[in-house]
């Protein structure tokens, strides 16, 4: 239901912009005031003219009587013209606000997307987020440029032609105001069914929206699989769920909009009538019934856009309501807090961490702790929780129970934005932004840092071979390179910035053996002045590590040297033996 006052929702985005909205009333304001002036012309003109039909030949003109039309006809002309000029001005400033706000709105969607955890974007689908930001903030434009400068209008229009039209015959204004408590009714019962109408067409709109987007990033699948028949059934199924929902409501539209103009013109009968029987009677002058019936005019305006007026306010305010939604959710702790000019130096250590997603847990009682510099390999089965723990280092994820800290600082008393700079994250799905491979790799670093970084990630080969180079433009999400060279991409990516700490969850897990060799001799002295944490199923690439970890289940089953857990003989010597058997029959 709308509110006593149902533009108040929209104050916090206009507040910054009130002067343009009160330079638009102003000029909006002076428009309906030359524009309701004319009618009180155009009743002068008529009472002169049928005053000057009494004369005939050069009387008509020797009384003045031309010159009276002549002098009128100017006036309107003159104000016509500054109307125009005003009305220029108005709908600038209008405009300008509208896209000022929607420039407003789509800078703090993204600003809030980015500062909420990663949980946030597990239960949200990409093309319904999308489409909050164009779909609904179009919307919301779109109201504050129309519909809120009609609304404003209507208002205006309805108040000041009414107090004329009582200036000139009180008893046909009230005649004339039958219709508004029928429209009135009409209106709340039809605003309420196009609020919950145009959310549930956005909604669907998001999900075909989603549809679209992930079977685009997962064209190869599709083709793959050879899916694309189904994928086009369901398609069809969502787009005709949107049509259907859209149906719904230009049905509401069509029954509405006619209605208001059936009641206008019952309107300007009754008053024909009656008001034609008044000048008959002389009880009203032909000009004054000319002015009263253009005022009755004006006022059918308000009358017919009010239902225009409510299905632009309900859209607008069903979009805020869905922007509102996100604007809600809860950032990452740590975004606002300001920290120590100290640099991280990487000491981090797990105290009785525990994780679990949606109830299922992941990680229990993890006791870790790696001095700054050193090197922690991470082993384990599919599932074991590996990658938990490196999420839960840059605090993508945050601990369910105990504490993760970096140099004896827990990390939600770190700033996020100087806990990430210090790490270099190369995690197990390697994304690529569709730009050139020096741009991916950089992300605003030098040039310099990026070609030594290529070299270190073993990629100097491969740009021989890329037609630009380092300019190559790698297509959407990397398409146009292989598993190896994207991830090879993105450990280039993570050690750009010579991080403090350097995290590669399974990072050369799509590279040959052979590769994966050349890559560790350059991360040698990469990883040697800075804390680095190996997540990987070869032994070949942990085996160096200063302290190893087995999980198991969650919880650390083995940990310690290479040596130790081979002499140990447990799941750690069964992976190496496992391992090392399947190269020597790969040999043969």
């Amino acid at each position: 239901m709308v509110s006593a006052n149902p533009f108040k929702i929209f104050a916090p985005y206009l507040a910054p912009y009130k002067r343009r909205v009160a330079i638009g009333f102003f000029w909006l304001l002076c428009t309906q005031a030359i524009a309701l002036s004319m009618p009180m012309l155009i009743k002068g003109a008529v009472d002169t003219i049928e005053a000057g039909v009494q004369g005939t030949g050069a009387e008509f003109y020797t009384d003045g009587v031309m010159g009276d039309i002549v002098f009128f006809a100017s006036v309107i002309a003159g104000l016509a013209l500054i109307e125009w000029l005003m009305s220029i001005g108005m709908r600038w400033q209008f405009g300008a606000m509208s896209r000022l706000v929607e420039r407003d709105l789509r800078q703090r969607y993204i600003r809030h997307l980015l500062t909420l955890p990663l949980s946030f974007f597990h239960g949200e689908r990409a093309g319904d987020l999308v489409a909050r930001a164009s779909n609904d903030v179009e919307s919301i434009q779109r109201f504050l440029f129309f519909g809120l400068r009609m609304a404003i209008f209507g208002v205006l229009t309805l108040v000041l032609s009414l107090a004329l039209m009582c200036r000139i015959d009180w008893e046909l204004a009230l005649l004339a105001l039958l219709p508004m408590p029928v429209m009135i009714l009409l209106t709340r019962w039809v605003g309420r069914r196009v609020h919950r109408g145009f959310r549930r067409v956005q909604d669907q709109f998001g999900a075909m929206s989603s549809q679209i987007q992930e079977n685009l990033t997962g064209m190869r699948v599709v083709k793959a699989f050879a899916l694309a028949d189904g994928e086009i059934g369901r398609f069809v199924e969502t787009n005709k769920a949107y049509v259907d929902e859209n149906r719904r409501l230009v049905k509401l539209r069509s029954l509405f909009f006619p209605f208001t103009f059936l009641l206008n013109g019952v309107s300007m009968v009754v008053i024909l009538w009656l008001g034609g029987l008044r000048v008959i009677d002389g009880a009203l002058s032909l000009g004054a019934f000319v002015a009263f019936n253009a005022y009755l005019t004006r006022l059918g305006m308000p009358m017919m856009l009010l239902g225009w007026i409510v299905d632009e306010y309900q859209r607008c305010r069903a979009s805020l309501g869905r922007l509102e939604e996100i604007f809600a959710a809860e950032p990452q702790a740590g975004q606002g807090l300001v920290g120590e000019a100290e640099p991280i130096r990487g000491e981090i250590e797990f105290r009785h961490a525990d994780f679990a997603y949606e109830d299922q847990p992941v990680l229990r009682d993890v006791n870790i702790r790696v001095p700054a510099g050193g090197t922690l390999a991470v082993v384990g089965r599919v599932g074991s929780g590996k990658t938990t723990i490196a999420r839960l280092v840059p605090s993508l994820i945050r601990a369910g129970a105990g504490q993760v800290l970096i140099d004896g600082v827990p990390i939600e008393e770190i700033p996020l934005v100087r806990l990430r700079a210090a790490i270099g994250y190369v995690p197990q799905d390697s994304f690529l932004f569709s730009d050139s491979l020096r741009e991916n790799i950089a992300l605003g670093a030098e040039s310099e840092a990026a070609d030594r970084a290529a070299g270190i990630a073993r990629l100097t080969a491969d740009l021989e071979r890329f037609p630009g180079g380092m300019e190559t433009v790698v297509g959407e999400r990397g398409i146009t390179l292989s598993g190896g060279q994207k991830q090879r991409t993105a450990l280039a990516r993570a050690i750009v910035r010579d991080p403090r700490i350097l995290i590669l969850d399974d990072a050369l897990a799509s590279v040959d053996a052979h590769t994966e060799e050349e890559i560790l001799k350059g991360l040698r002295d990469v990883m040697r002045d800075r804390t680095t944490i190996l997540i990987a199923h070869r032994i070949s690439t942990v085996q160096h590590a200063d302290h190893i970890v087995v999980l198991e289940e969650g919880h650390i089953a083995e940990e310690g040297t290479h040596e130790q857990l081979v002499a140990h003989n447990g799941i750690y010597a069964d992976m190496y033996n496992r391992q090392h058997l399947s190269e020597e029959l790969s040999e043969l």
